[in-house]
């Protein structure tokens, strides 16, 4: 009975327990725990609103996010992971915000290396992400890019300081982790009695990357470095050349002039790149007043020789400019023949600067050697051609070589006394150096002697040797004033020669008016349609009203079967400029021509405004090529393009990121009136494609107070993965609203972003909507205008600081001078640009210095210098000489651009030659 009892108690509890497991089951089944909330929201819900388009929402979300903290990190790390930039942007923000528990997630995606989006949160969080970063120095992987990111912070990364050297010597560890290691201690540079001795140790490191390294570091360290400047001196006798050339950084910027001789001998390093930076320091060094007076004239010697074979000295005495004209003078008298030579061309490369050593030059012109003697000439007319009168007679001897002619061109009407040589130096000589070359030289020459050389051209238009009657007529053309007495010897000639008619039609084209009578002549060489382009265009140069008759003759011709009379056509369309409007359409059907397509939109765009509702209508072409052509020419017209403003609001949504980007570039030329597209522009700021976003934001900017509605996306943009993206935005803001205060404190972050150019430009900005920000940000800019940046930038600086801080500015004058005399041209017309806004009495020495690049290669940089000088005024008459030769200049635009600036320097002179 009682085992009875006890079963059925035993099988009772077990059903308990089976009913209670169910139960629980069921429970779980059923009650499944709940998804934790913040605030009321979960983290989702948040960072959905984070993203949401209304900007009060997603402000609230981004507040409590950073309220919620560490339990919001991973969330918002995988929001700013995808490809929705408007919530990459916000998320980023938040996480810095965050600040150190967000860190260590930023510094894990290192791992996979260089990573824009973590660094540039990383960077922004400064500090508070220090330690995370140091933690993953000791990383097998991302420790490489830690450091990177923690020289990124500079000073604000002192803290890691310690961790830093003790990597540096770590044998076992990644080469390349201890090389950046190296560069972030410069880097950061405090403190510095513990960061020098550490990378002076480096510098004798087994490993060349790391050695390497540490002079890249001691350079940022700059002057303070000094007790580095033995080893750094040792460093240039490295095996490795990527070592010697930091070494060489590094002393340039330390800036001890006792490191001259140890410099001048790794100058002459059989290694390219080691003497070249040898050079780049030398020339710091002197710009810096760092090299004493025995250095030149040790440097002088080097130069002799042939320019090709001694390019990197001359180079470098030649971007000395003033500071080497008097070693160069006293050079002169060495007794050296061939040192005489050298000092003599490099003094004709300097230029105008060197106008003092024109009397010394003068008095060389008999040199017992006569290539000393020929090297003065030539430097005597390229410094001052209006006291090179005596160097005439040698020079007109000397034209087998063609600077010689070149040299005549310069001295212009007093080289009167070579025109037969000239003349003679028109005929083909199969003994003469370079024949071509020698020939052109000496018909531009002949221009510039002007109408003293018109009877001797004129006989020369009956010249029956090859190619002599041409290059006459081409001469006659381009004589100023234009000479009238020219047009029956062109007329008689066309006759004659009926071969090279299109020249002799050119030429008559070029004298203008004047030509009239040369207009039955030019008519009848309509028929011909081998020169009918070339007699067209005279035509209409001649006169304009004969644009009537030729323009509907060309047209037909671009009918023509004949790819080459369509081809001449198109080209004389375009020369013809705005006279061949009626051509438009006709030139937009031959867009179909695609072997001449890239003509036709040439010849569009040359007839200017006129074909912009051509060029809009391009913008709906199937042809992705022409849609990229055509916004291109429309930014070229600028404001005017305003009447393509639909279209071009509409190409900013076209698949190909060019296009989308130019049609942004249309809109910034286009600047306040294009104000209606402002949306468009918004919308573009969060596309994918980095450069539609970056082309949006400089738009924004441009139209200025009309795109206050862009406010808040801008300051968004601040936090873009992209460094292009966030200088235009930070530029931008303060020039749309000069009010907008809330964009004060992320500008005022943006001042410690990696980007160099993004802190300018937040440093433009903020000192537009905040004064008060001026005291703060003056030390920004002088350490960049004075650190080893590239020039360019340390310009911006510059400017800045002319902008807030002109006294400042006055520090940066030896700078300013020192690149006056850069052989690159942009960098010395930049020079002279802020040199003349800081110091308006240095205005002699920066019209010499932009009369001596005024011979560029480029044609552009030549219309460029010309147009600055004529902004200068009559002020720049010291211009005037290097200006008439551009008046010959072989392009039509840069003869245009010398024309405008002569007239703004020297009306009279303008006058004279008939370019009133």
């Amino acid at each position: 009975m009682k085992s009875s009892r006890g079963s059925t108690l035993l099988q009772a509890g077990l059903l308990v327990l089976i009913l209670l497991g169910l139960g629980y089951w069921a429970w779980q089944r059923y009650h499944r725990p709940t998804t934790p909330t913040y605030e009321g929201k979960t983290l989702e819900q948040w960072v959905g609103e984070l993203s949401d388009p209304d900007y009060a929402t997603s402000d609230q979300a981004a507040d409590t996010l950073v309220r919620i903290g560490t339990d919001a990190v991973p969330i918002l790390l995988e929001a700013r992971g995808g490809n929705d930039i408007r919530l990459h942007r916000r998320a980023a923000a938040v996480l810095v915000r965050i600040g150190a528990p967000a860190a260590p997630g930023l510094v894990a995606a290192l791992k996979g290396g260089p990573n824009p989006r973590a660094e540039t949160a990383l960077v922004r969080m400064g500090p508070a992400a220090t330690p995370a970063l140091t933690d993953a120095l000791q990383e097998p992987n991302g420790g490489k890019e830690a450091a990177r990111v923690l020289g990124l912070m500079g000073p604000r990364a002192a803290d890691a300081v310690p961790s830093l050297i003790a990597v540096l010597p770590q044998r076992q560890a990644n080469v390349e982790l201890r090389q950046r290691t190296a560069v972030a201690l410069g880097l950061i540079g405090t403190p510095q009695a513990d960061i020098i001795p550490a990378l002076i140790a480096a510098l004798k490191e087994d490993r060349p990357e790391v050695r390497q390294g540490a002079a890249e570091g001691l350079a940022w360290i700059g002057s303070p470095a000094r007790e580095a400047v033995p080893a750094l001196v040792a460093a240039l006798k490295d095996g490795k050349p990527e070592v010697a050339v930091a070494a060489c950084k590094a002393l340039a910027q330390i800036g001890d002039a006792g490191t001259v001789p140890a410099l001048r001998q790794a100058l002459q390093d059989s290694r390219d790149k080691v003497a070249d930076a040898a050079a780049a320091a030398l020339w710091h060094l002197a710009s810096r007043g760092g090299v004493s007076p025995p250095v030149l004239p040790a440097l002088i010697p080097l130069a002799k020789g042939s320019p090709k074979e001694t390019m990197r000295v001359r180079t470098l005495l030649t971007s000395l400019g003033s500071m080497a004209v008097p070693d160069l003078m006293t050079a002169l008298r060495d007794d050296d023949a061939a040192v005489r030579q050298a000092a003599a061309e490099v003094l004709g490369t300097i230029g105008p600067v060197a106008r003092e050593a024109v009397p010394t030059l003068a008095g060389m012109l008999k040199d017992k050697s006569p290539p000393v003697a020929l090297a003065v000439a030539f430097a005597l007319a390229a410094i001052d051609p209006t006291r090179a009168r005596e160097a005439v007679p040698l020079l007109a001897d000397s034209l087998d070589n063609p600077y010689a002619a070149e040299a005549l061109a310069e001295i212009g009407p007093d080289a009167r006394a070579a025109i037969p040589a000239l003349i003679a130096a028109l005929k083909p000589r199969q003994d003469a150096a370079h024949n071509d070359v020698v020939r052109g030289t000496a018909r531009q020459a002949l221009a510039c002697i002007g109408p003293p050389a018109v009877s001797a051209l004129r006989e020369a238009l009956k010249d029956k040797n090859e190619g002599v009657a041409p290059l006459a007529a081409e001469a006659l053309g381009l004589i100023l004033p234009p000479q009238k007495e020219a047009v029956s010897a062109l007329r008689a000639a066309i006759e004659r020669d009926r071969a090279r008619a299109g020249v002799y039609a050119l030429a008559l084209g070029e004298i203008g008016p004047l030509a009239g009578a040369a207009v039955p002549d030019l008519s009848g060489l309509l028929v011909d349609p081998l020169v009918r382009p070339q007699a067209a265009v005279a035509l209409v140069r001649i006169d304009a009203e004969q644009a009537k008759k030729v323009v509907p003759i060309l047209i037909e011709d671009l009918k023509s079967s004949d790819e080459n009379r369509r081809k001449g056509a198109m080209l004389a369309l375009a020369n013809l400029g705005a006279a061949a409007k009626p051509a438009i359409p006709a030139l937009t059907n031959c867009l179909q021509d695609k072997p001449l397509a890239e003509m036709a939109l040439m010849a569009l765009a040359e007839i200017g405004p006129s074909a912009i509702p051509a060029f809009a209508a391009l913008l709906q072409d199937p042809h992705l090529e022409f849609r990229q052509s055509a916004v291109l020419v429309l930014a070229h017209f600028g404001p005017r393009a305003k009447e393509a403003l639909a279209p071009v609001m509409r190409a900013l949504k076209d698949p190909d990121t060019e296009v989308a980007a130019g049609a942004a570039h249309v809109l910034e030329e286009i600047g306040p009136e294009a104000r209606d597209a402002v949306p468009a522009l918004i919308d573009n700021l969060t596309a994918y494609q980095k450069r539609v976003r970056f082309t949006a934001a400089v738009a924004l900017g441009h139209i200025g107070s009309f795109a206050k509605e862009a406010r808040l996306p801008l300051r968004e943009c601040l936090m873009d993965p992209d460094e292009q993206v966030r200088f235009a935005a930070a530029l931008a803001l303060g020039r749309i609203d000069p009010q907008f205060i809330e964009a004060v404190p992320p500008l005022r972050d943006a001042l410690h972003d990696a980007s160099l150019e993004v802190r300018l430009a937040a440093i433009d900005s903020l000192t537009r909507i905040d004064r008060t920000q001026i005291d703060e940000v003056v030390p920004i800019l002088l350490d960049l205008s004075n650190g080893p940046y590239e020039v360019g930038m340390r310009f911006k600086a510059v400017e800045g600081l002319v902008e807030l801080a002109p006294k400042e500015a006055k520090k940066n004058v030896p700078l300013l001078i020192a690149e006056l005399n850069s052989a690159n041209s942009v960098l010395r017309l930049n020079a002279a640009t802020l040199l003349a806004r800081i110091e308006p009495e240095q205005t002699p020495r920066i019209v010499l210095a932009l009369a001596a690049v005024l011979r560029d290669r480029e044609p552009r940089m030549r219309g460029t210098i010309a147009q600055a000088l004529g902004n200068l005024g009559p002020k720049a008459r010291e211009a005037a000489p290097a200006l008439l030769r551009l008046l010959y200049d072989d392009m039509l635009a840069v003869r245009k651009e010398a024309a405008k600036a002569l007239r703004a320097i020297d009306p009279p002179r303008a006058k004279r030659l008939g370019i009133d």
